[in-house]
């Protein structure tokens, strides 16, 4: 069972097609103990009706799972573990989008009416034969409960929020937030009124839990730096053999962000576009991948203001962003 209150957005009006709510869910089995029924969480209210079913979903003995908040390198995470899971079958990936070979299981509570069950994630979980890698961007007290309680093994991606703000800003236009102006888009991100918010609580709580044996938790500028460290890293969380250095190579040369921005299964561009109408001709689901591109787009001032509000939550639980990240 869930929690959920109603939110007052100024800018309802303005920037938001769906009303948005506030879910929480107590959760006794994560093991980063604290009143998880006071966590909450930034959601269209269309989740009402479908938020029990991905707290209830069956999880299955081998299943993985990708978490993340939204931009923070999910897609790229999700190629590397399914290639991984499917002993390299580069031919295999190029038969479905990585959204049918890796379900994203909120997306039930996104599509819009009528959009038919070809995109349904828990028809296409169904339909998986096993391993099976799924992927949310749900805080971990809105997840599956048999996470928890079965340790089932979770892939976190964390990525420094000012580069999320703004590669989320772009992505959100296409339909979950209205408006051009990234001011706007900053206030309603800090003031937690964006989809999957707020974010440090949801990168704080992994980091906590970043020990445990069955989480791998891992930041988007390292998988920059050191794709290669990554990756072997990832094949011993995933209990698969060490790759020898020509398959390691094929890999890494595969994930470049050139290769996946081209890789029409893997970059989700044309996806979004026919499915959900609001989406702009010229969106790219894939825009950058730069680590330190916001400078781009924020001004000192705006940059500032987001360093204040980090700072003021971190100095809570006695971090800074280079506790997470390293030197950004």
């Amino acid at each position: 069972m869930f929690n959920s209150r109603k939110m007052n957005i100024e800018s309802f009006d303005i920037h938001y097609n769906v009303p948005m709510k506030q879910y929480s869910a107590q959760c006794i089995d994560i093991p980063l103990k604290k009143n998880w029924s006071d966590s909450w969480c930034a959601l269209p209210e269309t989740f009402d009706h479908c938020l029990d079913k991905i707290l209830q979903f069956e999880v299955r003995p081998r299943d993985v799972f990708v978490v993340t908040f939204m931009k923070c390198g999910t897609t790229w995470m999700q190629e590397a573990a399914w290639l991984l899971l499917n002993d390299l079958n580069f031919e295999k990936s190029k038969e479905k989008r990585i959204l049918e070979r890796s379900p994203f299981l909120d997306f039930i509570g996104l599509l819009p009416p009528g959009s038919g069950l070809e995109l349904d994630p828990l028809k296409l979980t169904e339909q998986l034969h096993d391993p099976r890698l799924i992927k949310s961007h749900m805080p971990a007290n809105l997840l599956p409960s048999q996470i928890w309680q079965k340790k089932q093994k979770t892939i976190y991606v964390a990525r420094n929020v000012k580069d999320v703000i703004v590669s989320s800003f772009h992505f959100a236009q296409h339909g979950m937030w209205k408006g051009d102006s990234i001011l706007d888009y900053v206030n309603n991100f800090i003031n937690d009124e964006i989809h999957w918010t707020p974010f440090w609580t949801h990168i704080i709580d992994f980091w906590k839990m970043r020990n445990e044996s069955f989480i791998f938790f891992v930041t988007y500028e390292e998988m920059i730096k050191d794709l290669p460290g990554v990756v072997r890293r990832l094949c011993q969380f995933l209990n698969k053999s060490t790759l020898t250095d020509d398959q390691l190579n094929r890999l890494v040369a595969h994930l470049s962000f050139g290769k996946m921005k081209d890789n029409r299964q893997a970059n989700l561009t044309e996806m979004m576009k026919e499915t959900f109408p609001d989406v702009p001709e010229n969106f790219q689901f894939m825009r950058r991948g730069i680590v330190g591109s916001y400078r781009d787009e924020l001004t000192p001032e705006v940059q500032a203001k987001i360093d204040s509000w980090t700072a003021s939550i971190l100095s809570k639980h006695g971090l800074t962003e280079k506790d997470i990240f390293g030197e950004l």
